[in-house]
């Protein structure tokens, strides 16, 4: 039933919504607090692993001249060691910060990191350039003589200062984002606040409408929900519902009528061959022909599949019974001439009677279906009474 006026302004119902949007209002603040904690968080790693680039590029160097300074193979080995193990972290950290990915943490967990851009990628792109050159001048290396760092040692002096400097850079790059990113994510959440308040003087003021609208959604939906969407016609529970109040009615002034069954004959060869599209528009046709063939008073159903139903409150004469099944028949048989020609349609037909069959409407369906499977035992395109 509607709702009143004076239930959709009162106080509790006003205090309620405004309830529900203020925990709706905190639920969003604490996502946008926890979204920015996270973005902070995973700016914090960048900026640390970073920071920890400029430290790898000091010990390449130091490994470097480690390795020209050894007086044994044992000395050398263990500073080679050493560089390969910063410079490959060095390299797979520069490269996650390039591509975005994977990098391992500072506790040795991997961390996802971002690709980066702008100036950072700029500084990244010129931080690979350097240290390009130097993996082939490790190749065949072998102990110098003490006081003579070797070419790989050598090229890390020479641009040890501009590594430094672009992992400063990158570092600071790194920052500044950061802050932008804050000052963002900050900026969303102000932004829901005021879109939170928005919304609560939305619900204020459009509180009637949209009740109004759900009650006319509510209505319309009770309607879609006794047709059948393909075809339009009554569905089961419609048909259900229509027929039990009409048979009630007739019960009580002793009237008559029938109910009919109708079931497709050569209805699968046409899904088989043109598809089910085609089908279905087979059955909207049918629907459209059935609704035209019955009359103002008869309610037509489609019960699912290629199966209807007819309720019939003023058919009574064997005279008027034939007429219409004939009818029907007919209809159906034209249906596929304006779609598909080469794939004839026919109908068996069922029909109960009552009050020879009395008024209870599954009963009668459950008669008027025994004789729709008498016709269609017979041959099919015809039909039958009960």
């Amino acid at each position: 039933m509607p709702t009143r006026f004076k239930a959709l302004t009162s106080q509790p119902r006003r205090f309620i919504m405004a309830i529900m949007l203020f925990v709706v209002l905190d639920l969003s603040t604490l996502v946008i607090n926890r979204w920015l904690a996270e973005e902070m968080s995973r700016d914090a790693v960048a900026i640390n692993l970073a920071g920890r680039q400029r430290m790898l590029s000091q010990q390449t160097t130091k490994a470097l001249l480690q390795a020209g300074d050894a007086t044994s193979t044992v000395e050398f080995e263990a500073a080679i060691g050493e560089f390969k193990a910063a410079f490959r972290l060095f390299e797979q950290t520069l490269t996650a910060f390039a591509e975005g990915g994977e990098a391992p943490g500072g506790d040795g967990t991997p961390v996802i990191l971002g690709k980066v851009d702008g100036e950072a990628a700029r500084a990244v792109e010129a931080a690979h350039r350097l240290i390009a050159p130097l993996p082939p001048l490790l190749a065949g290396m072998r102990p110098y003589p003490a006081g003579h760092p070797g070419p790989a040692a050598e090229y890390m002096m020479r641009h040890n200062q501009e590594i430094l400097a672009l992992m400063n850079r990158l570092t600071m790059e790194l920052e500044r984002d950061s802050l932008h990113q804050a000052s963002r994510l900050r900026s969303i959440q102000t932004g829901a606040f005021l879109l939170a308040l928005a919304n609560f003087l939305g619900i204020v003021f459009g509180m009637l409408r949209r009740v109004r609208r759900a009650e006319d959604d509510k209505q319309r939906w009770r309607e879609l929900a006794r047709h059948d969407p393909l075809t339009g016609l009554s569905n089961r529970k419609g048909f259900s519902e229509a027929g039990v109040a009409i048979l009630s009615r007739a019960q009580v002034e002793n009237a008559a009528g029938v109910v009919v069954m109708l079931d497709l004959d050569g209805f699968k060869p046409i899904n088989d061959r043109y598809g089910h599209a085609m089908g279905d528009r087979v059955l909207v046709k049918l629907a459209e022909k059935l609704a035209t063939a019955a009359r103002a008073t008869d309610v037509v159903a489609r019960l699912g599949g290629d199966e209807f139903a007819i309720l019939c409150p003023t058919l009574q004469t064997a005279q008027d019974i034939e007429q219409f099944c004939e009818r029907l028949l007919a209809a159906i048989a034209s249906v596929p001439a304006d779609l598909v020609p080469d794939c004839p349609l026919g109908g068996s037909v069922g029909v109960a009677r009552y009050p020879q069959d009395g008024y209870v409407l599954e009963n009668l369906l459950g008669r008027a279906d025994l004789a729709m499977y008498t016709a269609k035992n017979a041959g099919g395109r015809r039909w039958h009474i009960d």
